[in-house]
């Protein structure tokens, strides 16, 4: 009975924690569609498209630091001129008595040139400016420069003739002594000069513009007339002619030439340079004094021309303002 009983009681408390059991499970079916529903359902993570990192720009190269080619400039320089001095008198002369000039009297040549080459210096100053937007080949140069010049070119010849001469019936030996000089003492020049950058520190140009020199001269000339016999030779003198002069003379002419010129230190320059520079011809008149008693057709005056150019090279060395 005991056994029975007991039996009875445990299989109740079984029956009770199954019921209970399947109670709880009932209830958590029930209840988890709801709380399902009350959380917020996790979005899937969608895969996003790789898309290409932006690329960086390359580098640019550093700028090429070039020279200034704006702004003023002071130097001075020196080289060699090669001088043309040309001196010709067409109109010295002093004839016989009953002769006539250019048909039986006829002057004496007297004329020289000289091509001296020299030494010559002087300092300049000038501005320019760079028509660009920077120190690059190409670029243009333009400017305004004015330079002074020494230099001592000096042309001369002294020259003696003698000339038997016939009028008249009569003989007669002249004679005629010459002496002329011409010198170019300084010249100076006001110039555009126009030129394009080959590198940025390297510029070949060319230039213009008016030049102006100074000339100085003198000339000395006597005729001599002698009248000659068999008795006595050539002893008598019959007349003479005679002039001495000398000038100076400031002139304006042309100049032209080409350069070339380079940045050996920041802010100093070094150049190299050609110029022709002609100062066209020079004409100067002198009165001639004559002695004689009866000569036939003495000149009155002395009429000299003279054409002064020259050829220039220089270097020179310049720094910015």
């Amino acid at each position: 009975m005991l056994f029975g009983a007991k039996s009875k009681i445990n299989g109740g408390r079984v029956m009770r924690l199954l019921v209970a059991g399947i109670s709880v499970l009932s209830a958590v079916a029930i209840l988890e569609p709801a709380v399902a529903a009350e959380i917020p359902a996790t979005p899937k993570r969608e895969r996003v498209a790789e898309r290409p990192a932006p690329q960086r720009p390359a580098p640019r190269p550093a700028p090429t630091q070039g020279a200034n080619w704006t702004g003023g400039q002071l130097g001075g320089s020196n080289g060699v001129s090669s001088v043309n001095n040309s001196f010709v008198d067409p109109g010295s002369f002093i004839c016989p008595p009953g002769s006539s000039f250019s048909s039986n009297c006829f002057e004496t040549p007297f004329s020289f040139s000289g091509h001296r080459t020299v030494y010559t210096i002087g300092p300049f100053v000038g501005y320019r400016w760079l028509v660009g937007k920077g120190p690059y080949a190409g670029a243009v140069v333009f400017g305004i420069e004015g330079d002074w010049s020494w230099k001592n070119a000096e042309s001369s010849l002294n020259q003696a003739t003698a000339t038997p001469m016939f009028a008249s019936g009569s003989n007669f030996l002249r004679t005629d002594q010459f002496f002329g000089s011409v010198k170019q003492k300084s010249d100076s020049s006001i110039r555009a000069r126009l030129g394009t950058l080959i590198t940025p520190w390297t510029l070949v140009y060319v230039t213009s513009g008016v030049a102006i020199g100074e000339f100085s001269g003198t000339f000395a000339y006597t005729g001599t007339l002698f009248s000659c016999s068999f008795s006595s030779s050539c002893t008598s003198l019959a007349g003479t002619a005679t002039t001495a002069a000398s000038w100076n003379e400031t002139r304006v002419g042309g100049t032209v030439g080409v350069g070339w010129e380079t940045e050996i230190f920041p802010g100093w320059k070094a150049r190299a340079e050609y110029r022709y520079t002609d100062f066209g011809t020079l004409t100067q008149h002198f009165p001639l004094s004559t002695s004689c008693s009866s000569c036939g057709a003495p000149s009155s005056n002395v009429s000299i021309d003279m054409r002064e150019s020259f050829h220039t090279f220089r270097v020179g060395l310049g720094f910015d303002l």
